[in-house]
Formats: C-alpha cells, structure tokens, sequence
C-alpha cells in the first residue's frame, strides 16, 4: 500500500497530512538574542568606538552583538580595532576561502566584498548577502546549536560563524567555517566593522552630534581633502541617492525644498558648508525647538537647578535626588560652556527610558506563585501554524530571551526514543535537543522560576527515557516539594529552579501506571486533538542551510564528522522522521498516554481535569486547572460560576491556552483571562497580533540600564488576591471598589508630538509623493473601566470611543510632526494599554504596544517595531503623556 492510500485512512487528516508529506523545505523563523548587554562594547574603528549600541544588524535591535564584542576582548582580536580597512580591501581583492555548510552539503567558496564595501558575495558573484540586511551574527557559544544541528564537534567553534539576514520577509542563515582563525578574524572583523561604521552614521543623523554624518558622507563620497570641501560637488541626485542608502525615507519634493534652502548660490550644486547646511535643515526638531523654548526663557542655557524643575515637574521623575539629577546633567552639558544647552537637551531627551522599571512599580516577589501573572506560551515548539509546521528549538530560544516563563513541550514516541512534536502532523525534534536548550537559555533573562508542561503522549519506556534526560539536564534545579495545602513559594524562593507540571491522574497503581478513566486527554492544557497551537506562516527559508529541525538520527550525524579535516567532510544530512513513525502517531492520536509514577516525582505542579470547584482536587495548592479560551467563556456566561473563577484563583493556579479553531496561531485578547487572575495565559509568541502584543506589554519593563527587562512574573492587581469568603463577596466588593474610583477617576492625557527615521516601506503605485505618515493611537481597556471616551482632541480625528488619527504629514518619513492632543478617563489602569501604528495609507510601518502603567510621565521616545515584532533600531515616536486623580 503506497503511503498516499495511508494517508487516505488517517481520520480525516489526509490533506494535511498530504502537505507535510509533499513539502521539501518548510518555511522556519529564527530570531535574534534578545537579553540585555553583559559587556563593555569594544571598537571596530574610530567612528564606532563612542557607541552606545551594541547590535549588529541596520534594521532591528538584536543586542548578541556584545557576545561578538565579548568574544573579541577575550581573544584579543586586534584586527577588530585597527585593521578593518586593510582587513576589508585584502578580502574585496583577493577574497578569503570558506567553507559553506548547508543541510545537505559542504563546499568552499571564495568570499569577497563588493566595491563600495556594501555586500558579502560568493559564487563569483551570483550570490550576495546585503549588509543592510543582516540582523545577527553568532560565534562561539551563540552558534554553538547551529554546529550541534549539523554534527560539528566543539574543536570548530573557534572557526564559525553564523549569519542571520532578511530577504523579502524571510529570515535566512549563512553558516561558514573558516580554514584557521586568521581567516576567522579577518572576515569577522570587516563585516561588524562595516555594519558599526554603518550604524554610527545612522546614529550620527538621528541624534545631534555635531556634523559627523556630513563629514563621514563628504569624505566617504566626494572627497578626503581639505581644499576640495570649498568646491561644489554634490548633486540633487546624488544626495537623493544618500538619502535612500540611509533609510531616509522623504518624497522628492520634501528634499528638494531642502535642498533649494541649502542651495545658496543656487548653482544646484553644494559645497561642504551647504551640505552641513542641508543635513542641518533635514535634522531640524522643530517640536522640540519649542519644548526648550519654555522651558530656557529665551536663553541659550539653562543651569541644574532648572533642569532639576524639569525632571521632577515635567518628567514626573519622582524618585530621582538632587545628586542624581546633577550627573544627568553634567552628562550631557556643553563641554565648552558648563551648562545645558539645545543639543545636549535632545540628547537628553533621545536616551531617557520611556518605561518604569520594577523598583519604581515597586514590584514584590516575595508572594506565593499564585499571586503573579507568569508569561507563558502555547505550543512552543511550533514555528508557525497548528497544522504542517516545522517545530524548532529556536522555537524555545526565542520565547525564552523574551521572557517566557511557562512552556510546553508535547512527547511523542519515535523509533529513536521520545520526540517532540505537534501529532501526526509535523517533523520532530529529539526530545534531548529541546531539553538541553532550555537547560542552556532558561535564565538567561529571568532568574525566576521556569514551569515546563508535558504533554506526554509516548509509552511508558519513552516516558522512563524523558525522565533520565530532564534529570540529566537539569538535577538540583528541579524543584520537586509536592506543596498540598498553605501557600504556594514565591518567584523569588523558586529562583533558578525548573518546575515541572504534568497530568496527575486519580489513582496510580503500583506499576507506575494510572486508572484508565482518567486518559481520554480532552481536558489537558492542550489536548492531542487540539491544534490551536503556535506561530503564524513561518517567516525562516531554509535555502541557506539552516535547519532548526534536528532528525532522529543526530548522534551518528555527530559521530561521522567527528577527527575529519575541515576540508574532507562529506554531506551532512539531518534525518527527518520517517513517514512510517507519522502514521504511527497519527494512530496514538485518542488520548494522552499514562503518565508514569516516576515523572509525577519530579513534578510539583500537576495538571487536574476540571470537573467543579468543590471537590477535593480542586482546593490543593499543588493542583492547576488547564482550559481552553471556549470553555472559560462558556463558563462565564454563568455569573456565579464566572465569580467562581475569579475565587479559585486568588489561591490557586491555572492555565488558559487558545482554543482547536485557531489553527493559524492566532491570539485571543489576554486581557479577558488576567481579569478573572488566571496566572498562565498562554499565547502563540510566533504571531506578532494584538493579544502578542498585549501579553509582551504585560511582562516588558526597563531596568536600570534603560534596557528591556523581561522577569515574566507581574504581581496581580490587590483586587484580585484578596482572600474571600465566599464567590458572591467578590461582586460586592468590585461594586465598592468602582463607586470610590468614580469619585476620582484616572484622566489620561497624551501627546503624539513626531516621528524619527521611520522605516522604508514599497508604495503600491510606486510614487513616493504618496507617502504620508499618521499615527493611530488605540487606548485598550476592559469596558467597564472607560468612564469617558476619548476627547479634547486637537490635530486628529476620532475614529471611535478610544482610537484616534492623526492628520497626516506628506512626504517626509524622516522627522514628520504632527502635534496631536487627546485625553481619556479612566476609572483604573490595571489593565490599561496603547497601541501606537505608524501609517501610509493602508500600510503598517511600525508599531509599539504599551501597558499605561509602565509609560513614564512627560516627553519620551518610544520605540518602534516592525509587524512581525522586531526592534527598529532608530525609528521613534517622540510623544507627552500625563496621568492624573482628580474629576474630568
């Protein structure tokens, strides 16, 4: 019988079946480190060796780039600093051999750098990587999975180098080996010396500092020499040219007024004086021209004590001394005069943090568990949709340098022992992969306690093996205390430790196995049948040789490559599953297995079937309730059995997951679960929607260093750990808790000022005098907590009770203002968030979620974020906001 006949059988799963089966290369999706930098950035040239920035790649934020500066220190590679010219025109002429490892092969190529220095090539040219392209690029430890996936011995960590770039939307993956660590050196240097350099004259442009970019662009472009800054040289098309290298995104008509104004002998030719000029004029921050005007009085400087008011008064910045507020100061003083002046008022203003960090919302995780909304994904082996998707470890690297506290993994059996996988349906991982990643990236960005859900669907000799391997792993970090009645640790007691959270049937009989009646799996936390799971269309092409997908066959993989010169091994092949051990899991697929008594040991949370909340079950600390959104909403409808919820979970845990219709990953509105205190709300972290973008809003905060902080642990509002008596008393007291805060709402007001450097995007008819950027600005909140719409709306228009537009600003995507005005009432901000989406007519170009708790008072910069979620380096929203007590 041919396997498409198989498939035909499978319970009304052959097309999708038919799809896994017929499809060559899935797509993948990786992404870049995201925890915050541990090192002193190094130089790469003299133009780079002031930056604050530790990233590599033009167009997002992926701060790894410090393990590559780490690397440099450590080893001492010079070449880094004060060769990377040399370094560059020695690989642009001779080129430099590497060898390319993809899934199926091997070779060397020749390397070079094309003429202006602006791209990596290879096949004589036929194939390239941008510079502008590229988003990361990972050594040593940071690459070390890339090496595992293909069998490549640690003896060769010294020598790679992984590549991370974008091609139309899709991430791709350059892996290469050099022959000896010169070559290493050498072609590592050119390329985060030229991305730096890049990268500082960006930054030069989007921030005041002196005319470094007219400087760098003239000498770069016309000219070295002194004598030749006095002639005209530079064209209209030639600064239209520089503008687009450089992401400036303003119509021709918008340069060409500039460029008239900086024109002054109007020969349509500049000099050096005329282009400083020009960049002057293109720079210009007309808004906050006006904020210093205020506040200086008409003077060209203003002392501490000044700057002091306006920390405390305008900025809100309560918890900041005197002394505190002098180094501020002293930091970005003029060097020539002592005091604060304009530019280094912007300054000031371009590096501020726009969020509270967790000591300024006084954040306490001395509370039992309980207490906390924990971040926590859905499926998270899953690259992409439910159904004839790729799960990856990257998966699990990605949600982990994020934040995430609360994974899954789902274990399947296979030939080669437990799997991971999503059913039938998808390739799978060997389970020791998945593991020894999260061993490796658990606390990377949280030192808080990470809780693992199994999902075992595999024999009891694969569920013996799962267990060896996670004691393998992670020994004394297990945390194992079966905690049955009082109260649950807290985060800050679990530091450090891994908690597993299995199924705990009825009854477990001596064998270790468990009462039959307990293993139809429709209720678990994500039932076999239940493919509502993670991650939308995977963005990841394979074509470069990636492979996130490990096979079943990795030890002999590794084992073959292993002694063998660099230059003799032979294809490397990863072993995808058979089509046989699909069908075989494609007829497992009535139930969750038994889990054995040995896993339940090493668990401390143990995954209950929800039959009420009255029985005896129902009410040990150790237990958790595990639901999809369908049934909590179903439930809901019930106003007791909804306040029946909201009293369970002031004690208890339980877990919310997306429902079997969400077969494209999308996401449910989280805020619908957080109200009724459900601690795990899990989301597909691989779809960048709205309810994503709510749950990252919800866990995301700043530390001191003015980075993104992901702890994963949010203590709950005190309305919803109050101890009740009964279910009924929580209705009275949220009646009590409405009527006080009626008497003294929460008015809200903010202002959408400007834009910076907003990103490029392709206009449909192609004609750039179309593009005219606007803001939408959505206020989220529950229902019952809006006690006015929005209003007082000044330069924008109202779309509905709590979204408004601004006016557009034609042209100019560079420094476009629009100085809008809204307010807002609110009865509280518990939870309370705003969408900020930058526009151009139907196009999205960037947006930012943030909880209102969390926005810092006064003027800020708040980032911008591409729609899939990644971290434009130097595009912003430059906004004021302000919330108060008192009457509307």
């Amino acid at each position: 019988m041919n396997m498409q006949n198989l498939t035909r059988q499978s319970s009304g799963l052959s097309q999708n079946y038919k799809i896994v089966r017929n499809l060559k290369t899935l797509l993948r999706r990786t992404t870049g480190l995201v925890y915050p930098s541990q090192y002193t950035v190094s130089t790469f040239d003299e133009e780079s060796s002031k930056s604050e920035t530790s990233s590599v790649g033009p167009a997002t934020l992926q701060p790894s780039m410090s393990d590559v500066l780490n690397y440099a220190n450590v080893y001492k590679v010079s070449s880094l600093s004060d060769n990377v010219s040399s370094n560059c025109t020695k690989i642009q002429v001779d080129g430099i051999q590497l060898e390319k490892v993809t899934r199926n092969k091997r070779k060397t190529y020749r390397f070079t750098l094309d003429n202006d220095n602006s791209a990596i090539l290879w096949k004589l040219g036929a194939k390239r990587i941008e510079l502008d392209s590229i988003r990361d690029v990972r050594i040593g430890n940071m690459a070390s999975n890339y090496r595992e996936e293909y069998g490549v011995p640690d003896k060769y960590s010294d020598m790679w180098l992984t590549i991370i770039y974008s091609v139309s939307n899709k991430l791709k993956a350059l892996h290469v080996i050099a022959a000896n660590k010169d070559d290493f050196d050498m072609f590592l240097s050119c390329i985060c010396g030229l991305v730096s350099r890049r990268r500082q004259i960006m930054k030069s442009i989007s921030v005041p500092d002196t005319d470094k970019f007219a400087r760098i662009h003239w000498d770069t472009t016309v000219s070295e020499r002194a004598e030749d800054r006095f002639r005209d040289s530079l064209t209209f098309d030639e600064v239209t040219k520089l503008c687009k290298r450089f992401h400036i995104y303003c119509s021709k008509d918008h340069l060409w007024k500039i460029f008239n104004i900086a024109d002054i002998n109007n020969n349509l030719l500049l000099n050096f004086s005329e282009f400083q000029h020009f960049v002057e004029l293109l720079r210009e921050r007309r808004e906050v021209n006006q904020i210093w005007t205020t506040i200086c009085h008409k003077q060209e400087s203003i002392d501490l004590s000044v700057f002091y008011m306006f920390l405390t008064d305008i900025q809100q910045e309560k918890m900041i001394t005197y002394n505190e507020a002098s180094a501020l100061y002293d930091k970005y003083k003029s060097a020539t005069t002592g005091l604060l002046d304009e530019e280094g008022f912007l300054k000031y203003l371009s590096n501020i943090s726009f969020m509270t960090d967790e000591t300024e919302n006084e954040f306490d995780y001395s509370r039992p568990l309980n207490h906390y909304f924990i971040a926590s994904s859905h499926n998270t082996y899953l690259l992409g949709k439910q159904i004839a998707e790729t799960p990856s470890v990257e998966a699990y690297i990605q949600v982990l340098q994020q934040g995430c506290r609360s994974v899954e993994i789902d274990i399947w059996d296979d030939e080669a022992g437990p799997v991971v996988c999503h059913g039938a349906l998808t390739a799978a991982i060997p389970l020791v992969n998945i593991i020894k990643v999260i061993r490796k990236y658990a606390f990377l960005s949280s030192p808080f306690p990470l809780i693992i859900s199994l999902e075992i669907h595999c024999s009891k000799e694969n569920q013996q093996i799962t267990r060896d391997i996670i004691e393998d792993a992670f020994g004394e970090m297990l945390y194992r205390d079966h905690t049955e009645d009082g109260d649950m640790p807290s985060p800050m007691q679990l530091k450090h430790r891994i908690i597993l959270k299995s199924k705990k049937s009825k009854n477990i009989t001596a064998d270790g196995s468990t009462d039959s009646s307990e293993n139809n799996g429709k209720n678990g936390s994500s039932s076999t049948l239940d493919y509502s799971s993670s991650f939308s269309m995977s963005q990841y092409d394979d074509s470069e040789g990636y492979s996130s997908t490990s096979g079943t066959k990795n030890t002999s993989r590794r084992s073959s490559f292993s002694g063998r010169k660099i230059d003799t091994i032979q294809g490397m092949t990863p072993a995808e599953p058979t089509n046989f051990n699909r069908i075989k899991r494609l007829g497992t697929m009535t139930g969750r297995a038994s889990v054995i008594k040995d896993i339940i040991e090493i668990s401390a949370i143990y995954g209950v079937k929800y039959r009420n909340f009255s029985l005896p079950e129902s009410k040990t600390a150790s237990h958790c309730f595990s639901l999809n959104e369908k049934k909590v909403a179903s439930m809901c409808k019930d106003v007791a059995l909804k306040l029946s919820i909201d009293k369970h979970n002031r004690r208890y845990l339980m877990r919310i997951y997306p429902h079997v219709f969400r077969y494209k990953s999308s996401n449910f509105n989280p805020i619908d679960y957080w109200k009724l205190g459900v601690q795990m709300v899990a989301t597909n972290w691989q779809t960048n929607d709205l309810g994503q973008q709510l749950n990252l809003a919800m866990f995301q905060l700043t530390n001191q260093k003015n980075e993104i902080s992901h702890s994963g642990y949010v203590p709950k509002p005190q309305s919803l750990i109050e101890s009740v008596a009964k279910a009924k008393d929580i209705a009275t007291m949220y009646k009590t808790l409405r009527d006080e805060a009626i008497t003294k709402p929460v008015v809200v007001r903010l202002k959408i000022l400007s834009g910076q450097l907003l990103p490029k995007v392709e206009q449909k008819s192609g004609k750039d005098s179309e593009f005219a950027p606007y803001v939408c600005v959505k206020f989220i909140n529950p229902s019952d907590s809006v006690m006015l719409p929005v209003r007082n709306i000044q330069n924008c228009s109202k779309i509905s009770d709590e979204e408004v537009r601004t006016a557009p600003c034609p042209g100019n995507g560079f420094n476009p203002i629009w100085n809008a005005d809204i307010s807002l009432g609110l009865l509280n901000t518990d939870f309370s968030f705003i969408q900020f989406a930058v526009k151009t007519g139907d196009i999205t170009l960037a947006e930012c979620t943030i909880k209102l708790d969390y926005l810092k008072h006064g003027y800020r910069h708040i980032p911008l974020y591409n729609v899939e979620g990644e971290r434009y380096i130097f595009s912003t929203l430059f906004i004021y906001s302000h919330t108060s007590h008192g009457s509307t």
